[in-house]
């Protein structure tokens, strides 16, 4: 009889050992990216031939990285991912900070231990000095004002002048929750393109629907809306709609459903008359039920509407024109459609918006954050799409991520402001934790600020470093500097940083070193790794 495969057990110091070898090379490979002038990675493609992907995202380049080879320093690796992706859900930007800040505490904590001290003493006050450094930053953070700081805040993020000046510009113009597209371009050049009142990402469902063939597009003026997730499978579900349609005077409607027959479409198009009555069927937006739901709802506020909800057992038999949405235009195209001046009622709208800014401040699910904002830009209206171009496809690829990244990444300056870049903020932070050394006379304790001090100066010297000046003289003229003041890499000197435009987000410092020090803390205290078989 066969025997089960038996799991295998490592104990320390083997078990800190392997994952500080784990977090060291996940580490060592995002490291590179970090500042201005950084160098980038190549990474195999998996599912196809075409030459590796070039990144300098952190984020990115750790999503790639699925296994070591070794068991037991790939659960090292592991958590270094983690720590990235969660920064990058938060914040959008900041994951290499991250990973040097988390390297550098793992590696000096586990220095501690090894000579007797206590891991969960130190794990306290760990987590008890990011507290008083998240403070710090929120203390010297300064507000967002108008498109020059926007600019400036995107070239620290995107390091390009060009990209930098356009990004500011569309964020300055649709605003904090404005919705930004971005998409790739059919030439070299980057270009934007505002679009008025709000959208959503679905088209006609037939481009037969679409009176403009040369724009693929129509527009009903006056319009009506009828909202719903049912599906269409018989024209007779329709009838309804349009004997109500011709009876009240409608004359142009946009019926919303979640999915409609080739039949359904037929008589609609039977029953267009363009001195009667017009119609066009989009499909409810949305992914899945959870954001047809939040579409349905979001539409039915602005245009003062009453969904039809499949689940709910509505048909459109019981069809009334008060049921209807109405806007003062409508226009619907081959992969969009859009209102303008809704017929809602403005309070209620007013409510819906703060309702839904009360849910994305809350949320720390970066995904669902995201998502909030999209809401909240498509009902607010303040809408652009960036048309990123390139000489090559693998230019424009890593060109589309980086503005993604920097749109993402700038929301919450807007929302929390900005501090000095170029790890400059961190640097500063380190007469508070120097206080609370002095302050207190537990050896483990010391320890762990002492670990944290120089933990949050690795950004900084990380980016020195990057840019090939000397590491430890640098630092030395900054000490000597006022607070505020940093290293511009770019020039060599010693500035200060926000009046010379090298600005971080306060929101992504915040959540890199929250991050990097709780996941680090935490690995400190792991005793055991228990390898399953495979």
């Amino acid at each position: 009889m066969k025997s089960e495969p038996q799991s295998s057990l490592v104990f320390q110091p083997r078990t800190h050992r392997h994952m500080q070898r784990g977090v060291n090379k996940v580490v060592k490979s995002i490291r590179p990216t970090l500042g201005p002038t950084p160098r980038v990675v190549a990474v195999d493609r998996l599912v196809d031939q075409r030459m590796p992907e070039i990144l300098d995202n952190g984020a990115v380049i750790a999503q790639r990285i699925n296994e070591l080879s070794n068991r037991d320093e790939d659960a090292g690796a592991m958590l270094v991912r983690d720590v990235v992706e969660a920064v990058r859900q938060q914040a959008g930007d900041g994951t290499a900070t991250a990973a040097v800040i988390f390297q550098h505490i793992f590696d000096a904590g586990i220095r501690h231990l090894s000579v007797g001290g206590d891991v969960n003493v130190l794990r306290k006050h760990l987590e008890l000095g990011v507290c008083r450094i998240e403070e710090q930053l929120v203390a010297r953070a300064e507000p967002v004002v108008g498109g020059p700081d926007l600019s400036h805040l995107a070239e620290s993020l995107c390091h390009d002048p060009d990209m930098a000046l356009l990004i500011g510009e569309v964020l300055d113009t649709v605003g904090e929750y404005g919705r930004v597209e971005v998409r790739a371009g059919r030439n070299r050049d980057m270009t934007r393109e505002y679009v008025e009142g709000m959208y959503w990402n679905r088209g006609a469902v037939s481009r037969s629907m679409l009176t403009d063939q040369g724009r693929l597009r129509t527009e009903f003026i006056d319009g009506f809306l009828l909202l719903s997730d049912i599906d269409v499978q018989d024209p007779r579900q329709l009838l309804p709609v349009v004997v109500r349609a011709l009876k009240d005077g409608v004359k142009s409607l946009l019926i919303v459903v979640g999915d409609i027959s080739d039949g359904a479409l037929a008589f609609l198009a039977a029953n267009n008359d363009p001195n009667h009555f017009v119609s066009a069927v989009v499909k409810v937006p949305g992914w899945g039920k959870h954001e047809n739901a939040a579409a349905l709802e979001d539409l039915a506020i602005l245009t003062g509407g009453t969904p039809f909800i499949d689940a709910a057992g509505d048909r459109f038999d019981a069809l009334t024109v008060e049921h209807l949405g109405r806007a003062r235009r409508v226009w619907i195209g081959d992969s969009t459609f859009g209102i303008v001046g809704g017929r809602g009622d403005s309070k209620q709208l007013l409510r819906h918006i703060n309702g839904l800014k009360a849910l994305a401040e809350d949320s720390d699910n970066r995904v669902r954050h995201d998502h909030l904002v999209d809401r909240i830009g498509s009902i607010i209206g303040g809408s652009a799409t960036l048309w990123i171009g390139g000489s090559t496809e693998i230019q424009i690829e890593q060109r589309v991520e980086m503005v993604k990244r920097t749109v993402s990444a700038m929301r919450g300056a807007v929302r929390e402001g900005i501090v000095p870049g170029g790890g400059t903020a961190l640097l500063d932070c380190r007469l508070a934790l120097g206080t609370m050394i002095r302050d207190t006379p537990h050896p483990d304790a010391k320890a762990a600020y002492r670990i944290l001090a120089e933990a949050i100066a690795q950004p900084f010297r990380t980016i020195v470093d990057n840019a090939g000046y000397d590491v430890a003289e640098t630092l030395a003229r900054v000490n000597q500097s006022d607070e505020g003041y940093g290293f511009d890499v770019n020039t060599g000197e010693i500035r200060s940083m926000i009046p010379a435009g090298i600005i971080d987000a306060a929101a992504v410092q915040r959540s890199a070193v929250r991050c990097a020090v709780t996941a680090a803390a935490l690995a400190l205290t792991v005793e055991a790794l228990v390898r399953r078989p495979r």
